[in-house]
């Protein structure tokens, strides 16, 4: 599984433009390709990627039913504008928003039950890693998975150490490999998707997806960037 995080980038023909040249990557039956543009732009990109196998995804949701939540979106809006898939729990949203696994477990319930595949993120900061509590603390983000009544097999984890998010470093293969056996034995899953994210290149790519760990990458800015991101696709088909 590949999935371009476009964040708050691209105007609409930009997105039009980018999303027409993802759907054209080659890529093999078994992997998967997805996009997650600006919310703004799903329904208009649902046309662009309909009858290929590129997935839509949203950048967040929350996991309430309709209601007065001003400014939020729910997992129906983002099904009934063609997304496949959200992403929960990303580290900027974490920082910025305040968003927890705990506040984020309504949201995965709501997407489980109504197909919308959860992508929950997972991470470290600089000073947890160095403080040797980068295990403890990703081990924790995924505990309150476990206090309710969940299918994990659905789930799939994406694990992004925070350092390394824009800011042109990557983990190293050892920190991956064991960061991703952490995350699979804590979820008591041993096929469980888990995905790695953290400044994901078409440099970096070759040794990120040489980890027997690694299930397939969430790409930030180089999500935007359609060759880079074709070369990531590429990348990983060629492991």
């Amino acid at each position: 599984m590949i999935l371009g995080n476009w964040k708050m980038n691209t105007w609409r023909n930009e997105a039009i433009s980018l999303a027409k040249a993802v759907v054209q990557i080659p890529r093999e039956d078994t992997t998967i390709v997805g996009i997650c543009p600006p919310a703004i732009w799903l329904d208009v990109l649902s046309d662009v990627v309909a009858g290929s196998s590129t997935l839509l995804g949203g950048q967040d949701c929350i996991g309430d039913s309709f209601g007065p939540h001003t400014g939020c979106l729910n997992v129906s809006l983002l099904k009934n504008v063609g997304a496949q898939f959200v992403i929960l729990g990303h580290s900027e949203r974490r920082a910025r928003f305040g968003e927890t696994t705990e506040s984020l477990v309504p949201a995965i319930i709501r997407s489980l039950e109504e197909g919308l595949i959860p992508v929950l993120c997972v991470g470290e900061t600089l000073e947890q890693r160095e403080a040797c509590v980068a295990e403890k603390t990703v081990a924790n983000q995924l505990r309150p998975l476990f206090d309710v009544s969940l299918d994990l097999s659905e789930l799939v984890i994406a694990y992004e150490p925070v350092w390394a998010i824009g800011t042109g470093r990557s983990a190293k293969r050892c920190d991956i490999d064991y960061m991703h056996q952490t995350i699979r034995s804590t979820l008591d899953i041993d096929d469980a998707l888990i995905l790695y994210g953290g400044s994901v290149s078409p440099e970096s790519a070759k040794d990120v997806f040489g980890s027997p760990e690694v299930s397939g990458a969430l790409v930030g800015g180089a999500s935007i960037d359609e060759k880079k991101f074709a070369a990531i696709v590429a990348a990983w088909e060629s492991r």
